[in-house]
């Protein structure tokens, strides 16, 4: 790991190359221009910004807001940086298609490169798939009655969540992971009448499950004569705590060292 506060030019290149090529992350805070020629043709004066340079040689740069980087260039980049009259350029370089970014930095606050390889994957659980999963493993969340026949049956005008029975009735489940509004509710139905329709049958019930359902939409699901069930996501996010724990770790050597 090699961490510089307020690093000399020169320095900041030689981390930057190291990390490059042991295929390591680097992030960098600085003061710096940006460049760009491919997708588009974009220049941005020089302010400050970050800059993450991840080990398969993705490039993001950002704002300090927003979400989305305001430039970026795709992995497997070929990234060089050089020290010219005391300014630092980075080029970063792709060959199909081609596109070339180049940040000239004046100044850099912090750099930071180490090992990101062992880094843990970061699994999403929770989605409207995990929901139907789980009353398809334990049905009695719908009622004492419902036997799930399918997950994510396919039909021509989409996917039902569950497909299930209640004595003699089929039931269409659309799930929700987030408050159901109307569309759901009108989503619902749709999927009813058009299973009604091609298996010319009427002894189909609709149930909307979720977390929530807003007021409004409660009061269209009782008019069409569909029943809400409050059904909570799994779980909303699982993380493996590696890189939770090196960061933590990070932050407390840091800490005191200063």
């Amino acid at each position: 790991m090699m961490l510089r506060i307020a690093p000399e030019l020169n320095e900041v290149k030689d981390i930057v190359s190291v990390g490059v090529r042991n295929k390591w992350l680097v992030v960098l805070l600085g003061v710096f221009g940006v460049n760009y020629k491919g997708r588009a043709v974009s220049e941005l004066s020089c302010g400050e910004r970050l800059l993450i340079i991840k080990p398969d040689r993705c490039v993001l740069i950002h704002n300090s807001g927003g979400v989305n980087p305001i430039n970026w260039m795709r992995e497997g980049s070929s990234i060089n940086a050089k020290l010219n009259d005391e300014v630092l350029k980075i080029k970063v370089l792709n060959i199909n298609p081609r596109e070339e970014l180049v940040l000239i930095i004046k100044k850099v606050s912090a750099v930071f490169t180490n090992d990101f390889s062992s880094a843990g994957e970061l699994r999403v659980i929770g989605s409207e798939a995990d929901m139907a999963r789980r009353i398809y493993e334990n049905p009695s969340i719908i009622s004492k009655n419902f036997r799930p026949v399918s997950l994510e049956e396919q039909t021509k005008y989409g996917f039902i969540d569950v497909l299930g029975c209640e004595e003699k009735d089929y039931v269409i489940v659309e799930c929700k992971r987030y408050k159901a509004g109307l569309s759901g509710v009108q989503q619902l139905r749709r999927y009813v009448e058009k299973f009604k329709k091609a298996r010319g049958i009427n002894n189909v019930k609709g149930v909307l499950a979720a977390p929530s359902i807003t007021r409004n939409a409660l009061k269209m699901l009782n008019d069409w004569g569909f029943s809400f069930k409050r059904v909570e996501p799994p779980m909303h996010l699982i993380g493996e705590r590696m890189v939770q724990e090196k960061l933590s770790k990070f932050l407390h050597e840091n800490e005191t060292k200063n």
